[in-house]
């Protein structure tokens, strides 16, 4: 009976042993933040700074919709870090290629800022994250890369500002589709 006894502990301190090393190696997807976005401090930063969404809003979920917005997800694959690697690979000059990046990093910030938040809170969509890269994909087909970068930084701006609502926000506000063409 006592060597029963003294398995039963072993196995017991063998369990309670896994369990606290389980425990002290269990990472969040926030705790292993990836290199190839914004720091996280930023983006604890923005959620601090919005009162009203951290009510109802934990800083783990507006987290990991950050890591959504950039790496993608089963309803939008095309996350922000592949649709830009997508847009620079298309261009060749060096200078220009820097120039987007910035830019677009730009826009990477201020929309996953506040498209993370709770639907409540929040100005800006997955629509309008979908129309802005299928808008900026679109420009390189037609050269017009940087002003479009522009327009739509502007556009971001603006919302966030409350200037502009956010049903403005279509594709045909960047390359409108002409009515005659059978095929659009």
């Amino acid at each position: 009976m006592q060597k029963i006894a003294h398995l039963f502990r072993a196995l017991l301190l063998a369990g309670m042993a896994l369990t606290l090393f389980a425990c002290s190696t269990h990472r969040s997807a926030q705790d292993s933040w990836p290199e190839d976005m914004p720091s996280r401090a930023y983006f604890v930063k923005v959620y601090e700074a919005d009162k009203v969404n951290k009510e109802i809003q934990n800083q783990d979920e507006y987290l990991t919709w950050i890591l959504r917005f950039y790496n993608g997800w089963e309803l939008y694959r095309r996350g922000w870090i592949k649709m830009t690697d997508e847009l620079v690979a298309q261009i060749d000059d060096p200078e220009q290629v820097q120039e987007v990046r910035h830019k677009i990093d730009r826009i990477g910030r201020l929309v996953s800022g506040e498209w993370a938040k709770k639907s409540d809170t929040r100005t800006i969509y997955l629509r309008h994250v979908s129309i802005w890269g299928n808008a900026l994909l679109e420009s390189l087909d037609r050269d017009q890369a940087l002003p479009l970068i522009d327009r739509v930084n502007q556009d971001v701006d603006d919302l966030l500002a409350h200037k502009i609502q956010p049903d403005v926000i279509t594709a045909d506000r960047y390359f409108p589709r002409d009515e005659d063409d059978p095929f659009l």
